[in-house]
Formats: C-alpha cells, structure tokens, sequence
C-alpha cells in the first residue's frame, strides 16, 4: 500500500503556512487608525471626526461617537439589528439601519479589506 503524503508533502505543507503566516502579518501592519466616521442617509452623505466625541440624532436614530468607536445606539426599527450590532472601530466596519436607510462607516487614511468581505 503506497503512503499518503510523499516527503515534498510536508515541505510543500510548510512553505504554503509559512507565506499564510507571512501574509497575514503583512496585512495587518498596513491597518489604519480610524479617523472618521461617514454616516450616509438618502439625503445626505456626511463625515465626522472620530477624535471628538459626540451624539448625533437623524430623525429616531440615535448615533454615538465615545473613543474613536461609533455605534447606532437608539433607533426606532422593529429589529434592533443596528442597535445590536454595538460599536464599530476599525476602516471599512460598518453598521446599517436599513429600515431608517442609515449607514455608518469607520474611515482611516487607507481602507483595508479583511478576508470575509474580499
């Protein structure tokens, strides 16, 4: 009976986890610090500083910047989805209150992707 993995196996093995390794740390050292956040409405398309914290009512939703995080904390939706969502802190985090047509967006000075949206 011939053997599973042949010797290259586990070299061809390291090498793939050694680039996996490599490339993740890669990525993460190109991570920007949040700056701003961008709240979009269907009226309107705004950015706000996240070094200032601040409370910003759109009709019956409520949105908080506290420590350079932004959250929706008070909306009128039947589900509370945005609201359970909680705080968002790092570029290209986004929250959502598609029932109000508002959405949030954490910007830095370059947006990153992570492995769920690409």
């Amino acid at each position: 009976m011939q053997a599973m993995f042949k010797p290259l196996d586990g070299i061809l093995l390291i090498a793939i986890l050694a680039t996996a390794f490599f490339w993740s740390r890669c990525n993460r050292a190109q991570n920007t610090e949040p700056e701003r956040l961008r709240i979009v409405t269907s009226d309107t398309d705004d950015t706000l500083s996240l070094f200032r914290d601040t409370m910003v009512i759109i009709d019956q939703l409520t949105i908080e910047i506290r420590n350079r995080t932004a959250a929706i904390t008070q909306s009128d939706c039947y589900t509370q989805q945005c609201v359970h969502t909680g705080f968002i802190s790092t570029p290209g985090q986004m929250s959502a209150c598609m029932p109000n047509g508002v959405w949030i967006e954490i910007l830095g000075s370059e947006k990153t992707t992570d492995v769920i949206s690409y």
